[in-house]
């Protein structure tokens, strides 16, 4: 009964080793790889599907919509003057594509809150006040950390209009 055991046991390992070896192309034999120079057609396994070659799949199916929003854009850093801003501040920006919206990204967490809000806004810029408070020093905080987008409405476009981020 153990023998069967062990043997049905090193079967099993035998055959998902085989599997995977099958599937990573480890173990093909010379001139059946993908990569330049070689050929595309690769031995197959009776009962398994031959490899596929056709173009890459879409950037954009199965991505995630963590960090920038489809449909958002980059804010350029040659845009942002975030020289008032003390270290440790969030300075990502996002603009909507109408570019009436612009949306502070930041991580919060613990007893760290992030706010922000629009100050003056001119023909040349912008300014976005970003305030940051921590807890009282002593007092214990949950750790955990959050994505954060804070948006700001604009009164007109962003367009080429620069971006001034202070502390306030």
């Amino acid at each position: 009964m153990r023998t069967t055991v062990k043997l049905l046991g090193a079967g099993l390992l035998l055959l998902a080793a085989t599997a995977c070896a099958a599937n990573s192309g480890a173990g093909a034999p010379a001139g059946t790889g993908t990569g330049p120079g070689t050929s595309t057609t690769a031995a197959t396994v009776p009962g398994t599907v031959p490899p596929t070659v056709g173009p890459p799949p879409s950037q954009t199916v199965g991505r995630p919509t963590q960090g920038i929003a489809p449909g958002d854009d980059v804010v350029a850093e040659t845009q942002v003057d975030a020289r008032g801003l003390p270290e440790g501040y969030p300075r990502s920006l996002v603009r909507s594509l109408d570019g009436r919206t612009l949306i502070l990204q930041a991580e919060e967490g613990g007893c760290r809150r992030i706010s922000a809000r629009v100050g003056e806004q001119t023909a040349q810029q912008v300014v976005v006040l970003v305030t940051v408070s921590s807890a009282p020093k002593g007092q214990l905080c949950p750790d955990y950390i959050k994505e954060l987008k804070v948006p700001l409405a604009l009164a007109a476009p962003l367009g080429t209009r620069t971006v001034v981020l202070r502390q306030g």
